[in-house]
């Protein structure tokens, strides 16, 4: 529900979901057809989402893995051996991003009248008392000029207040936002995350959050979908015997080490913007998807956990495979000569929960004794 509180004649604050503003309308005959001058501090929206450019632009950043996705669909039907080789490299680079860690936010200082601005007030305060005097009373002029240059004044000290209520307000709001997300407070980090994923068009939600009671450590639980196979095309940039580029069908084998390859950089790449934004985190619990190979669901391909110091203290340009392999807390499962990347399989304790579960759910009994205990 929108509030309008008057401070002033021609201060007005005003409060809506989007914020808080402060408005300075002009009096009637003086400039109305002026538009009213607006000061806001955008407190009760997420404006970090809003004031960062949206996935496809150019300004946002390298390109998401859903956009290279797109990209080699297009170069693969094509055959554009040159933008087959730029995607290839890009889906291998894509934890070599830097995110820079959040920072205690710093409040925006208020904005302060300046002298012109207070003679501005002063002139047009003036103007409006003139026309009611005659020119041969000077003294009453000189009275009416008095009067505009206090009430100019008094209206210039409403503003600074109206303006020092904001600025004060809005570094509360920052404060609060910023201790509940360096204390990992399970909500705050669950939004800031998937603000964050939003923004980057990452393909990724968190969906848990708190601390480990056996080792105080901080956890994000995070979910991130993967492209299938698909992405890596079965004809790929190559040589010819005569040392002419071209394009060549590869084995099986070489397309699910690209794959492998493309998945590790994202699954790094994924730790590394969450621990940028969950700044008291210390592992990252990491359930990576893609689409199921029956075309209907999902399936996971990779269950781990990334530890801070196995993903901040390890050299930029290493290759991401072997962590990825050894921070699976399900092994990853490769079936064939090939090494197919197939499905994890299931834990047998968790499938065990489910199926005791789904029994119940299905035992009249049961619900006998729920709604007996209901009444």
């Amino acid at each position: 529900m929108d509030l309008l509180l008057r401070v002033a004649p021609e201060v007005r604050l005003q409060s809506s979901a989007s914020g808080l503003r402060a408005m300075l309308a002009p009096r009637a005959g003086d400039g109305a057809s002026r538009a009213r001058v607006r000061m806001g501090t955008g407190i009760g929206a997420r404006e970090a989402a809003e004031s960062r450019p949206g996935p496809g632009s150019s300004a946002s950043g390298p390109p998401t893995v859903g956009e290279l996705e797109e990209r080699a669909r297009a170069a693969q039907q094509s055959g554009d051996l040159y933008a087959l080789r730029a995607i290839e490299e890009a889906l291998g680079s894509l934890h070599v991003e830097t995110h820079a860690p959040r920072r205690r936010p710093e409040p925006p200082e208020p904005p302060v009248i300046s002298g012109k601005e207070r003679t501005d007030l002063q002139r047009k305060a003036f103007r409006a008392a003139l026309p009611q005097i005659s020119l041969f009373k000077r003294a009453a002029r000189a009275k009416a000029k008095a009067i505009a240059e206090t009430e100019a004044d008094g209206f210039s000290r409403t503003v600074e207040v109206a303006h020092s209520v904001i600025a004060q307000h809005r570094a509360a709001v920052l404060d609060d936002e910023w201790n509940e997300l360096a204390g990992h407070d399970r909500c705050a980090v669950i939004a800031e995350l998937d603000a964050d994923f939003a923004a980057a068009g990452s393909g990724a939600t968190c969906i848990d959050a708190g601390w480990e009671s056996d080792t105080g450590r901080g956890y994000v639980t995070v979910v991130a979908r993967y492209p299938g196979l698909d992405i890596v095309g079965e004809r790929g940039p190559g040589v010819s015997s005569s040392g002419r580029r071209m394009l060549r069908r590869r084995t099986q084998s070489e397309r699910n080490a690209i794959y492998l390859g493309g998945l590790a950089s994202f699954a790094l790449a994924t730790a590394r913007r969450v621990i940028a934004v969950a700044v008291a985190s210390d592992d990252v619990q990491l359930v990576v998807v893609r689409q199921a190979a029956t075309g209907h669901g999902l399936e996971p391909i990779y269950v781990g956990c990334l530890s801070r110091e196995a993903v901040t203290l390890r050299p930029v340009l290493a290759d991401p495979v072997p962590l990825l392999l050894g921070s699976a807390a399900r092994p990853m499962q490769f079936d064939g000569p090939s090494h197919d990347l197939v499905a994890v399989a299931p834990d047998p304790d968790v499938m065990d929960i489910v199926r005791l579960c789904a029994e119940a759910l299905a035992d009249e009994e049961v619900d006998e004794l729920l709604e007996a205990g209901g009444t």
